[in-house]
C-alpha cells in the first residue's frame, strides 16, 4: 500500500447550460464523516460520487407578464361585452359592464361570441376573403370565459416557468 502510485488525477468536464442535479466523481483526500446512509468511509484512495449543484437561478419574468397580459385582455374583452347593455339576462350583474353572459350563451362565463370576435376572434372567411391577418395573433389573448383563462393560465404557469427557468426567456418566447 505505501508503494502505490498515488491515483490519477480526475478531470471532469460538464457541458450543460443549466446544470441540474450532476453527479460527478471527486478524489477524496480527507476522511468522510459516516452518515446513517453510508456506514463505513470510503478508502484514501477510493473515488466517491457526490453531488455538484449550480448557483446559477433564473427569475422567471417573461411568463407571469403573458398571464398578466391575457388577464388584462380578458378584463378588456369583458368590458367590451357590456352584457348589461346588450342582453336582457345576465350572471353577476351587480359587476356592471363586467358581468357574464347567461349559461345559456356561454358557460364558460365570458363574453358574447360578438364581443370576441369584435375583439379578433378567429374566423376564417375573415382572414382567407377580407384579408384580416392579424385575426391569427389576437385570437391567442382571448379566452371564452372565466374557466378557460384559469385553465389555460394555471397549466401555462406551471409548465411555462419550469421551461423558462431551464431555457430562459430566449428560448422560451419564440415557443409562444
Amino acid at each position: 500500500m505505501a508503494g502505490d502510485p498515488p491515483p490519477p488525477e480526475i478531470q471532469i468536464q460538464v457541458n450543460s447550460r443549466r446544470g441540474g442535479n450532476m453527479i460527478h466523481p471527486v478524489e477524496v483526500d480527507s476522511p468522510v464523516k459516516p452518515s446513517p446512509a453510508a456506514p463505513t468511509p470510503p478508502a484514501h484512495n477510493q473515488i466517491v460520487f457526490t453531488e455538484i449543484k449550480h448557483f446559477k437561478k433564473w427569475t422567471p419574468w417573461l411568463i407571469p407578464c403573458f398571464v398578466v397580459a391575457n388577464v388584462v385582455m380578458f378584463m378588456i374583452t369583458m368590458y367590451v361585452n357590456d352584457c348589461p347593455k346588450n342582453s336582457l339576462s345576465c350572471l353577476a350583474r351587480g359587476l356592471g359592464r363586467f358581468s357574464f353572459q347567461p349559461f345559456s350563451e356561454n358557460p364558460l362565463l365570458g363574453p358574447s361570441s360578438s364581443a370576441l370576435e369584435k375583439m379578433g376572434a378567429l374566423d376564417v372567411s375573415k382572414v382567407v376573403e377580407k384579408h384580416q391577418g392579424w385575426r391569427l395573433i389576437s385570437c391567442i389573448w382571448l379566452h371564452g370565459g372565466v374557466f378557460h383563462l384559469l385553465a389555460n393560465m394555471s397549466s401555462l404557469l406551471i409548465i411555462g416557468i419550469r421551461l423558462e427557468r431551464e431555457f430562459g426567456f430566449g428560448l422560451c418566447l419564440p415557443e409562444f
